[in-house]
């Protein structure tokens, strides 16, 4: 018979467990303090990756066992263009974004002096270059959003006779936000454009300006 004292033992310490292969994900997000205001640096990813070969994302990576979702953005952003993770100062986790294939992404908003990248150490595996937008130009520009629609469907076999509605089962439709930054010659959208509207939202709730 399982008892408390059992559970109690079992789940004591343990943080959440991701549901059927659930993934976790860490990014930065990080604003690069030059002399004329603040920038967004953005990688371009690799042209010969497997998965997204040069699309714009911010620096990050999946997160590993024992480690937190900050230790993971500002590891793989230390692997990925060599900013040591003690030159970045850690603000907060700015926003937690939601994938269709079973993910969360963990975005941490960080400020790094401009000297970092004077040192830059690109890994050539997955960065192909990386490039600043000053934090101003993407306060004003007004990206197009489009709406991406999700349909849930029941599976073949689905046995509708053992739940309430039956065949008629009104299975979820939503849909999601696809922002299109179109900016100094970079196009900046997906994961990466709904990050960048959350920021610069955040800015203006805030009232920061």
């Amino acid at each position: 018979m399982i008892d408390s004292k059992m559970i109690r033992s079992a789940f004591a310490g343990t943080g959440p467990v991701p549901e059927n292969g659930f993934r976790h994900y860490a990014v930065l997000v990080p604003l690069i303090e030059k002399e004329d205001g603040l920038h967004v640096l953005y990688e371009v990813r690799a042209r010969d990756l497997d998965r997204q070969p040069g699309e714009i994302c911010f620096p990050g990576g999946e997160v590993e066992t024992g480690e937190t979702y900050q230790e993971c953005a500002l590891r793989e952003t230390f692997e990925e263009v060599g900013i040591k993770p003690d030159s970045v100062e850690v603000l907060n986790e700015l926003t937690v974004i939601y994938g269709i294939g079973r993910f969360a992404m963990h975005c941490f908003l960080g400020i790094v002096p401009a000297e970092a990248l004077e040192t830059l150490n690109l890994s050539r595996v997955e960065v192909d270059r990386v490039f600043t937008v000053p934090l101003e130009d993407l306060m004003e520009a007004k990206p197009e959003i489009y709406r991406a629609k999700l349909t849930q469907e029941g599976p073949e076999g689905f046995p509708y006779e053992k739940v309430t509605g039956g065949e008629d089962y009104p299975w979820a439709v939503t849909s999601s936000p696809v922002p299109v930054y179109d900016i100094d010659g970079w196009v900046i959208w997906g994961l990466t454009g709904r990050v960048t509207r959350v920021l610069t939202e955040e800015i203006r709730r805030r009232e920061v300006l």
